[in-house]
């Protein structure tokens, strides 16, 4: 008999264990939308308000029993494979579950009745962090349940969230699309990249109605020829032409940032941006036919500059020009307009200009 009894007991203390632990658990689950936090989502720190939420805990416990959420959180940076302690381990003081069971999300720790008792970080690394802005990398969190002298109930599944460094994006913030700026002073600004040691500006004007902002810059005839302005957010465009510029006309602009990095760097270019150019003074006025811009800036210093200034403001419409070949004939708008892009690129190529004026 005594034997048997032994063996009762035994089985009983065999048994109590686990019936103790199936009446806890805890449940880690991580929520989405997580392209826009910050680190602030990984600090454990009491009466900190704002924290982003990102994770939830679906907790099991006996109502009315007293116990404590612990845990861990290490950080892989990108391109390594080991995991580096941030919170070697953290523990809140002792709270009771009223109902048996309870949702709690990260950003309610550290307040109202679940505080921390103890955080044992590492301060180098969030401070590496911290110099990020962002999160990047892999994070992985290990949550456990406790009982009140910290006796481990319950082990959550560790639970790892990544972060994809987000491509640096360039955007030029004025001139405005579509907007209209005197032609002595449209300021450029833009957006700073990480890393970028210079910036490059180009500026095209568009020949025509159904040209592209892309076939524009492409153009043998840029106003601002890819000039580098050094390591600013911002330049009067009106300070660094090339080419004169006049009223009337439609601007594209680019910017491109020069990032360092292997093999030399890269260059990240802004979208285009077209913007139109007022007179100086003045709010608004006539079109001014592109082509003949185009045609005063390739004959500026090889005819008379007072032909060269009319045209470029406009005083001189399409329908008063004459141009002839060789041979004396005349040549269609279309035709010339064909001729002028090849002469754009291949300026070599004219010999000589006859201007003769009526």
């Amino acid at each position: 008999m005594r034997r048997i009894s032994f063996f009762f007991i035994f089985a009983a203390l065999l048994i109590l264990p686990q019936s103790l632990t199936a009446q806890y658990s805890l449940n880690l689950t991580v929520l989405g939308g997580l392209n826009t936090i910050d680190f602030a989502a990984f600090t454990f720190t009491n009466d900190l308000s704002g924290t982003p939420r990102i994770f939830q805990m679906d907790i099991v416990a006996p109502a009315g029993k007293k116990i404590v959420i612990g845990g861990n959180l290490s950080w892989q940076k990108d391109g390594q494979s080991g995991f580096i302690p941030i919170v070697n381990s953290f523990f809140t003081r002792p709270f009771t579950l009223s109902t048996g069971n309870r949702t709690i999300f990260n950003d309610q720790l550290g307040g109202g009745d679940i505080l921390f008792d103890q955080v044992d970080g590492n301060q180098n690394i969030a401070d590496e962090i911290l110099k990020k802005g962002k999160p990047s990398g892999v994070y992985r969190i290990q949550l456990y349940l406790f009982d009140d002298r910290r006796v481990k109930l319950y082990s959550s599944s560790p639970v790892d969230i990544s972060f994809l460094n987000p491509a640096p994006t360039l955007s030029i913030l004025n001139p405005r699309e579509n907007n209209s700026y005197d032609v002595g002073n449209v300021q450029a600004q833009w957006t700073p990249v990480l890393g970028a040691t210079n910036y490059i500006i180009r500026a095209c004007a568009l020949q025509n109605a159904f040209q592209s902002p892309e076939e524009a810059l492409s153009s043998g005839s840029p106003l601002i020829n890819d000039k580098n302005v050094g390591k600013v957010e911002t330049v009067n465009l009106s300070s660094i032409l090339d080419r004169q510029w006049v009223g009337g006309q439609k601007i594209v602009l680019l910017v491109t940032a020069f990032v360092t990095g292997p093999g030399g760097g890269s260059k990240l270019p802004s979208p285009p941006v077209i913007f139109r150019l007022n007179e100086s003074g003045s709010s608004a006025r006539a079109e001014i036919n592109p082509d003949l811009v185009r045609l005063g800036n390739l004959l500026s210093g090889k005819v008379s500059q007072d032909f060269v200034t009319k045209l470029l403001s406009g005083q001189i419409p399409a329908d008063e020009i004459k141009i002839t070949d060789d041979k004396n004939k005349s040549l269609s708008f279309s035709e010339f307009q064909s001729i002028l892009a090849f002469w754009e690129l291949h300026r070599e190529s004219i010999i000589s200009i006859n201007y003769l004026a009526k």
